[in-house]
Parts: structure tokens; C-alpha cells; sequence
């Protein structure tokens, strides 16, 4: 924190043609001051974490033992559970033929076709040239 004292000190230092002493608390003000904007891009650069979190959590649902994500109107999903739970980490599971495959954690979920309907097989659509 910075000593508003060591102002008045410098002042006083000038004053009485103490020119080097001024200087020296001078250095020690502008330490301070460094040390101060060094607190205060890392305390901004935590809340913005935590305002990221929050804003995750608000928008994070768990349907059918799968984590989802929705920004704006999409849904986003599934993520696996095991690594949401363990670690808060959104890894989105990727499906092997009947079941779903965590590529991290390589945890696999059998039977869950139905549970991830929108991570279905999708087909692609064929335009046609002119």
C-alpha cells in the first residue's frame, strides 16, 4: 500500500536542499506504485476468471448424466462428465459406434445414443452445381 506520508516527507527533503534523500524516497514511492499496478492487473485477471466462471455455470445444464452448454440459442454438447466433475474441464465426447468416447479421460459411455440425440450421425447435404 502506498504511504501518503513519504509525499510530505519528499516535500520536506526539497525544501531543506536534501535533494538526494528526496530522490531515493521518490524511487521507493515509484516501486510502490509499480508493485500496486502489478496487484491490480493480476486482481483484475482473477475477477474476470471468476465472471467467466459464472457466466459458464449459468449457462451449464447436466440432462441425462451429460453435460450441455447453451450460448445464445445453440446448444452445445455433450461434454463428459468425469472430466467436468474432476477437473471442470468441458470436453466434448465424440461417438464410437454405439457408445461415447471421452478423448481426454478416455472414458467410454455405452447405450447413451439416445441421451446425446443431437450428436447423431449427420448427413451432409449435397448442393448441386450449375
Amino acid at each position: 500500500m502506498l504511504d501518503y506520508r513519504l509525499f510530505k516527507q519528499i516535500d520536506d527533503c526539497f525544501a531543506s536542499g536534501q535533494t538526494d534523500k528526496a530522490r531515493r524516497l521518490l524511487m521507493e514511492v515509484q516501486s510502490r506504485s509499480i508493485a500496486l499496478r502489478d496487484e491490480m492487473n493480476m486482481l483484475n485477471i482473477r475477477l474476470k476468471t471468476l465472471e467467466d466462471a459464472l457466466e459458464l455455470a449459468k449457462n451449464l445444464f447436466n440432462k441425462d448424466g451429460f453435460y450441455w452448454l447453451t450460448t445464445g440459442n445453440v446448444t452445445q454438447g455433450p461434454f463428459c462428465p468425469r472430466c467436468y466433475e474432476d477437473e471442470g474441464s468441458l470436453i466434448r465426447l465424440e461417438r464410437n459406434s454405439h457408445n461415447l468416447h471421452c478423448p481426454y479421460c478416455q472414458a467410454s459411455f455405452t447405450g447413451a445414443s439416445r441421451a446425446a440425440g443431437g450428436l447423431g450421425a449427420h448427413h451432409a447435404h449435397i448442393l448441386p452445381f450449375i
